[in-house]
């Protein structure tokens, strides 16, 4: 008895022993005691100490709300920091002469702005850079159009590339030229519209008319307005797309992850300016069923123009 006692608490096997003895039913209810006296003594000892009213799902959210109105801060500091350093180091007299301000620079004052007001503060330093001999880039005007959206601004967008004379930043892409017309086209007038199909022109990119995902668009627009010059407007763009039957149809991503890509975009916006034309055709009585062909729900598609094994045409090159 005592040689198992001995070796029960020998430091060989002590640990092996104390771990056996803690799993008993007995030591288990006494650890919970334990801790359950612990606990309350703790309680007492600082209940005195905290606030009475405040609770503690209170408490927990008050750190990721703090954090959230630092993080805040800190990206408005950087903000205003970047465009002083850009002010200070563009321009026909520089302020200061060291350094230089890099093309990435703009890409990412555009996402640093958190308002209209600062992304119109970034538009104004644009003279800045072309008085420093510098040019902007396509890149340029596609992210300078992205963020305009986002920030529910399109309009900057408009006075911008209206004015190159002024700002200096082309309508040097496609892309950003359609992304400009998605952005005006569903909730603001016709003639925003109107002012970027121009653009089209100005710009020297192919007309409204050649590009599918555009003219879809814009004739959308048209039939939202009731006016003369949206009939007039409106009859010519249906022919014209009526005449790109003889392309392959048009398929958009369903997975989110997908869609969310810049790459995708051309195609989800004909797909939906498509949903808007087939809606106002079925309420007005004019034919329909031929924008199906475009769609993967298609109900009717002229012969010979679409065999399953032909792959699916985007619009950057419709």
């Amino acid at each position: 008895m005592f040689c198992r006692m001995a070796s029960l608490f020998s430091l060989s096997s002590r640990p092996q022993a104390l771990f056996r003895l803690a799993n008993r039913p007995v030591c288990r209810r006494n650890l919970r005691l334990t801790a359950v006296v612990r606990q309350t003594r703790d309680d007492d000892l600082f209940s005195s100490a905290a606030p009475s009213g405040t609770s503690v799902s209170e408490a927990s959210m008050a750190g990721p709300k703090a954090r959230s109105q630092n993080a805040t801060m800190r990206r408005e500091q950087q903000f205003y920091e970047l465009v002083e350093y850009m002010t200070d180091r563009t321009g026909r007299k520089r302020a200061v002469k060291a350094g230089q301000v890099r093309q990435t620079a703009w890409l990412r004052l555009f996402q640093l702005a958190n308002s209209s007001e600062q992304l119109e503060m970034v538009a104004e330093l644009f003279p800045r850079w072309r008085d420093s001999g510098k040019e902007f880039r396509p890149i340029h005007a596609e992210a300078f159009v992205r963020r305009c959206e986002e920030l529910k601004c399109p309009t900057l967008a408009l006075k911008v590339f209206g004015d190159h004379s002024k700002y200096g930043l082309g309508l040097g892409s496609l892309f950003a030229a359609r992304h400009m017309l998605h952005s005006v086209y569903a909730k603001y007038p016709l003639s925003d519209s109107m002012t970027v199909a121009a653009l089209f022109g100005v710009y020297k990119l192919p007309p409204v008319s050649s590009d599918l995902a555009a003219c879809s668009m814009l004739y959308s627009a048209c039939l939202k307005d009731n006016s003369a010059n949206a009939r007039v407007v409106g009859k010519a763009l249906y022919e014209e797309l009526k005449k790109h039957q003889d392309k392959p149809p048009v398929r958009a991503p369903q997975e989110s992850v997908m869609r969310a890509r810049y790459a995708e975009k051309p195609n989800i916006w004909l797909l939906d300016a498509f949903k808007t034309i087939e809606k106002v055709h079925k309420k007005t009585g004019k034919e329909w069923r031929w924008l199906r062909y475009w769609t993967t729900e298609r109900e009717w598609r002229p012969r010979n123009t679409f065999t399953p094994g032909q792959p699916a045409a985007t619009a950057e090159h419709a």
